[in-house]
């Protein structure tokens, strides 16, 4: 038997099961007067989250299980699946910056041509800028 919501005049709601959709609305179990189905309540089965970020993309050999067919697969389906997500829902749309250096001192915290050119605005010069970057991930500091 299927189970339906119910709303009397007085404010109370209910669930009762009944035999079908066209049998008739019980009484209200608080003041006995009629009641009226009520649009039914939809069901949240599991949890909706977003697609993961492409961050979590594998960026090695290793990490695609050394060219496993399914697990290239599987990430290239969550990469289209996030891509898509993106394009629907602008606001979590993973920002994407130009990477300027990303080994060494960098391969934690990558120099963005952001960074170099806002390092670079007050030397005008980008080489200067580069060890100034250097110099700062090496100590920790990292102000720009």
């Amino acid at each position: 038997m299927p189970m339906y919501d119910y709303t009397c005049t007085c404010g109370i709601t209910f669930e009762r099961r009944v035999p079908s959709w066209s049998s008739p609305a019980p009484p209200c179990p608080a003041c006995g007067t009629t009641t009226r189905r009520r649009p039914p309540s939809p069901a949240m089965h599991g949890r909706a989250a977003p697609p993961p970020d492409l961050s979590a993309t594998p960026k090695s050999w290793e990490g695609l299980n050394n060219g496993d067919r399914d697990t290239i697969t599987h990430w290239r389906r969550a990469a289209e699946t996030r891509r898509d997500f993106e394009s629907r829902h602008p606001e979590h749309r993973t920002r994407k910056e130009a990477i300027a250096a990303h080994e060494g001192h960098f391969e934690r915290n990558p120099l963005t041509y952001r960074e170099l050119a806002a390092r670079a605005a007050t030397t005008g010069n980008a080489n200067e800028a580069a060890r100034e970057a250097t110099r700062a991930r090496k100590t920790g500091s990292e102000q720009v």
